[in-house]
């Protein structure tokens, strides 16, 4: 089984407080973007905010979940927390609700790539993690997260000994990397949206 985890608890700061999961590209939701490109290549997906009264404000999506941070205020390792947590799949996949350009290609490819891993996950030349589109082992993330309180995505990735993808492997498959591509102000949507017009 190949389990999916959307984060939406951000609080929005830098879109003026309108939620990302709200913003529209191509006439529809990236929320929609994203819940359609994940019931192609994974069996169970889920929708991870910070409380109930968050949960009121998102849109249901048949088959779709919503679950809590069990872990409050850690901001996205809470959300991979909350994942390792509810997970049926021994790998899942995790993102974020600002990424609106999924690809089950590279979802795939990663979920391929974790095997035998505590997890696959994309970086740069420089050294940067993707850490909001990997995939994640649930006994590696649920021991590390027994052991350890530190946040820190950088530090997880590293005690779970993840499998890291350099982004030139992911570019032989999304040739634009658009898959990496998030939109978090709402001068960044308007500049995506004119690209369309």
């Amino acid at each position: 089984m190949k389990s999916a985890f959307i984060l939406v608890g951000g609080m929005a700061s830098r879109a003026n407080g309108l939620p990302k999961y709200e913003f529209t590209y191509d006439g529809k939701t990236f929320l929609e973007k994203q819940v359609e490109e994940l019931r192609l290549c994974t069996d169970e997906i889920f929708i991870i905010g910070r409380n109930k009264d968050q949960e009121a404000l998102i849109p249901h999506f048949f088959g779709v979940s919503f679950i809590h941070d069990i872990r409050q205020g850690q901001g996205p390792a809470g959300g991979v927390h909350a994942g390792a947590w509810n997970s049926g799949g021994d790998y899942f996949f995790i993102t974020a609700c600002d990424m609106p350009f999924l690809s089950c290609k590279v979802i795939s490819y990663l979920f391929t790539a974790a095997k035998g891993y505590g997890g696959a996950v994309p970086f740069w030349e420089d050294g940067k993690y993707e850490p909001l589109c990997a995939v994640y082992s649930r006994s590696s993330v649920r021991e590390y997260y027994e052991n350890h309180q530190n946040r820190r995505l950088s530090l997880l990735i590293k005690g779970i000994n993840a499998k890291l993808i350099p982004v030139t492997d992911i570019r032989n498959i999304d040739p634009g990397i658009d898959v990496f591509v998030n939109i978090n102000d709402l001068q960044s949507l308007s500049s995506l949206n004119e690209k369309i017009d």
